[in-house]
């Protein structure tokens, strides 16, 4: 799922916002990663759930505390699946060099139908199973491996101009482009895909090894091509183009099929096309089986409507009703986009609040490991800071319209005194909003460091817990959750 649309864009844009920084970039946001994974694993190994991802924070507190980063957790793969859809369009689109898919950046009418189409197949994929997945998937990553490494070669062999390291304007790029980067680049979604394996805990045998092993493997792997995808790039620009007005001035609709087109590499085109198939499919009909098993166990923990959850199928083991559901609400996102671009950014903010989830939790379950909890919490919190005000406001304004929708639902059942549902819902939405208008680091660092101790605080927890919902209580003995 790493080997997705990110590969197609991120290279340029890197460029463009880092300059020769970009590598560094890299660097930072699979650091980043890994540590998210480090408190991700803590959290899976003592509860092997089926959508882990979204329920860290409901295994620690309770499903009231953890809606929101199960929200934002489920609606980054939802959308995600959209955005990859759009990303083999629009480099369909640069390849039949008409303007029947895309105009003016977005993506037309037909464009869109074309993205729909590539969602049903998406959607036949994980109909039948992890094990028809599984196969899928093996054939798919062989070839989405090999067409970015065989890529990168040829790049690295038709051109490496080694002036393009050496412009007048990279003096414009400091270390503080680096945490630009990461957000506007893409960075932090391209990795994002490192987390699906703890999605699956409950069908993967020996989760406490093996889905760390995946996750911090993975990342390690990918760097590595990013690394050179990003080499291979930058070397092989005609120096022509940015001599004057530096990396800034690149603007490719599809930037790795028009460097292979300026190169005359009609081959690698050719591939490129086909790669822009694969490889944002790999990620979209992986992340459509996760959000599908996000969702059941949402639903199953009372943080969706029960009606959801549906049976788990007794041969292919998924529940097929999630499914459709979070198809359908793909769709919806479908066609109220315009291009990969106009939903990275957005989808970025809300993975950073998913990833809060882990080092909150792993703090809550396990007190020894708070100190490093901490740090990480601080970490994704000053990259928050770097999101576009505009852009920060839909988070927070989403997040709280789900909050607000949630809370008067549960009033209107009288299933908690509407105290204690405050108690459980206002700290992060306060938080959140404090970062917001926040623009000094060290203010915000004292903020996230303040409120990581109260949430993860031993009375906190156990308040939590003790008005927990009965289906919550089961949740916290990880019972329920685990198919065998």
């Amino acid at each position: 799922a790493m080997v997705g649309s990110g590969w197609l864009f991120s290279a340029q844009l890197n460029a463009q916002l880092a300059g020769n920084y970009a590598f560094l970039a890299w660097v930072t946001a699979a650091s980043v990663a890994v540590i998210v994974a480090i408190c991700l694993a803590s959290v899976v190994k003592k509860y092997p759930v089926r959508g882990a991802t979204s329920m860290c924070s409901t295994l620690s507190h309770n499903q009231i505390f953890g809606m929101p980063f199960a929200f934002a957790n489920w609606f980054v793969v939802m959308i995600s699946i959209a955005n990859e859809a759009q990303a083999t369009t629009q480099y369909l689109a640069a390849a039949s060099k008409e303007s029947v898919l895309m105009v003016n950046d977005s993506l037309t009418i037909y464009g869109k139908l074309c993205a729909f189409f590539i969602l049903i197949i998406y959607l036949m994929i994980n109909f039948y199973g992890i094990k028809l997945l599984s196969r899928v998937n093996n054939v798919v990553t062989v070839f989405k491996t090999f067409i970015p490494l065989f890529t990168i070669v040829v790049f690295l062999i038709a051109s490496f101009d080694t002036t393009n390291f050496t412009l007048a304007t990279n003096s414009v790029y400091s270390s503080s482009s680096v945490i630009t980067a990461i957000i506007g680049a893409g960075l932090i979604y391209s990795f994002n895909g490192f987390q699906l394996p703890a999605s699956f805990a409950s069908e993967i045998k020996n989760p406490g090894k093996n889905i760390l092993i995946s996750m911090i493997g993975g990342i390690v792997i990918i760097l590595a091509v990013y690394m050179l995808l990003q080499l291979a790039f930058m070397a092989a620009i005609p120096h022509h183009m940015i001599e004057a007005t530096g990396w800034a001035g690149l603007n490719f609709h599809s930037p790795l099929m028009n460097l292979a087109l300026l190169l005359g590499l009609h081959f690698i085109v050719l591939l490129l096309v086909a790669d822009s198939i694969v490889s944002p499919s790999g990620t979209g009909y992986s992340y459509l089986g996760a959000s599908s098993r996000m969702f059941y166990a949402m639903a199953l923990s009372g943080q969706m409507p029960k009606w959801c959850i549906g049976d788990l199928h007794a041969e292919y083991n998924v529940c097929r009703r999630s499914m459709l559901i979070n198809f359908g609400l793909t769709t919806l996102v479908l066609f109220n986009s315009d291009s990969w671009a106009s939903l990275m950014v957005i989808i970025t903010g809300f993975i950073l609040i998913g990833y809060m989830a882990a080092p909150v939790s792993m703090g809550a379950i396990n007190p020894r490991t708070r100190i490093f909890g901490a740090f990480v919490f601080v970490v994704l919190s000053l990259i928050m800071l770097t999101i576009p005000k505009e852009d920060f406001m839909k988070v927070n304004i989403t997040i709280m319209i789900l909050m607000a929708s949630y809370i008067i639902m549960l009033f209107r059942s009288n299933r908690l005194p509407f105290s204690r549902l405050i108690l459980f819902t206002l700290p992060f939405i306060i938080y959140l909003w404090l970062l917001y208008f926040t623009s000094n680091h060290y203010i915000a660092t004292v903020i996230s460091l303040v409120f990581y101790a109260l949430i993860t605080h031993t009375k906190y927890v156990t308040l939590c817990k003790e008005y927990s919902s009965a289906n919550d209580m089961d949740l916290s003995k990880g019972e329920a959750f685990i198919v065998h």
